[in-house]
């Protein structure tokens, strides 16, 4: 039998998370299930989790600070002889309470199909109802047909589902040409409105992780240009125009050290005719890098210009959300 994720309780069964004894636990049993899928965010929650774990006495005044400490308070363990063998995250999304996301529903392989991911998963949506939450979401690997029977089965449907796609070190490529009667211009802190307009009447579902639900999160700001510049990153934008109308949006993240980011948006109108543009703008942006670069987009769209520009799809994703408003 293979070792378990040790937690200092003697407790059995469910029970919520209590981050000064369980983020040891977390982070080996979220390695364990999830291992090489784990992208660079959530290995740095692994790193995370392991740091705070360090921090002695002084996570007992976490709850003290504003949102109550590191998400991971939001969601439950299941333990079995004093080790913890099954954990779901949960957490509001940052638009606000009525929208909760839940993540790493793992249960350890010794321990599975014996109902702990239901009893987690039932779990963390009822504290999600209770704190006024009206829809949960989570991502889950497009082949775990297991799990997304499951969630099926607690009434959750298909939002979207979303490939990752990667591109090692190579020679970027030179500027392409925008269309015809395109123009595009670096986005100005003044045209955040116009950002904001094609952003949420255009963006797929899914377009942050971390809070899916809202765009405000990308809002240039002196807090966000503080951050990225501490945190050694560095970000541009781009609007397309066309006959004074934006049409198409780009994002492009310089990280520090991990994988770049990619992101576009274009209206209906231009689809297919832009995006080879916007695509190679971003790449030769980004110049000679000695880090990959990424690009999250929906599955079967865009596939055959990623392949040219040598990216390689590393992870599907599907997007499931619970209408709390809809449960009997």
């Amino acid at each position: 039998m293979t070792a378990l994720a040790a937690a200092p309780s003697m407790e059995e069964g469910l029970r919520p998370v209590d981050v000064r004894r369980d983020l040891p636990g977390i982070a080996r049993l979220v390695e364990l299930c999830f291992g090489d899928a784990l992208d660079e965010s959530g290995r740095a929650a692994i790193r995370e989790m392991r740091a705070l774990s360090r921090a002695g006495p002084l996570l007992w005044l976490l709850p003290l600070f504003p949102g109550g400490g590191p998400a991971w308070q939001h969601g439950f363990v299941y333990t079995h002889a004093g080790r913890l063998v099954g954990n779901v995250g949960a957490q509001p999304a940052d638009s606000g309470r009525d929208a909760w996301l839940l993540a790493n529903v793992a249960v350890h392989p010794d321990w599975r199909r014996k109902g702990i991911a239901r009893q987690l998963v039932l779990a963390a949506v009822a504290r999600a109802a209770h704190e006024g939450a009206q829809r949960v979401v989570l991502q889950v690997d497009a082949d775990n047909i297991d799990a997304i029977t499951l969630y099926k089965q607690l009434g959750f449907d298909t939002l979207t589902v979303r490939t990752t796609w990667r591109r090692s070190q190579t020679r970027p490529p030179e500027v392409t040409p925008m269309p015809a009667g395109i123009e595009l211009q670096p986005a100005q802190r003044s045209q955040w409105p116009l950002e904001q307009a094609l952003l949420q009447q255009f963006r797929p579902q899914g377009l942050i992780w971390t809070a899916p639900l809202q765009v405000r999160q990308l809002r240039p700001s002196l807090g966000r240009s503080l951050g990225h510049y501490f945190n050694g990153r560095r970000e541009e934008r781009w609007l397309a125009f066309r006959s004074g109308e934006a049409v198409g949006w780009l994002y492009v993240l310089w990280s520090a050290g991990t994988a770049d980011q990619i992101r576009w948006i274009v209206t209906p109108q231009l689809t297919g005719a832009l995006e080879h543009a916007l695509l190679a703008r971003a790449l030769y942006r980004l110049g000679h890098r000695r880090c990959d670069a990424w690009v999250e987009h929906p599955t079967g769209e865009a596939a055959a210009l990623l392949q040219q520009h040598r990216f390689k799809p590393t992870r599907t994703l599907r997007w499931m959300e619970l209408r709390l408003s809809r449960r009997d």
